[in-house]
């Protein structure tokens, strides 16, 4: 899949991905059970990279996520 945004709408998606990956660090840190913090945990991961990659293609004049 491929999805074409402007460069403000991916510092805007960027700023987002920011907030959701430091408020799933907060639910990560207070979850009581394994599972669940495993599930968050991977969510974390894939968000993160998702977040670098978004990173990396926001510096060119192309933004593609």
């Amino acid at each position: 899949m491929l999805l074409e945004m402007t460069a403000v709408e991916a510092r805007e998606l960027k700023e987002i991905l920011d907030s959701s990956l430091r408020s799933l660090l907060d639910e990560i840190a207070h979850a009581d059970h394994r599972a669940y913090r495993e599930m968050l945990q991977a969510r974390y991961t894939r968000l993160e990279q998702f977040n670098r990659r978004l990173e990396a293609t926001a510096e060119s004049d192309q933004v593609y996520a």
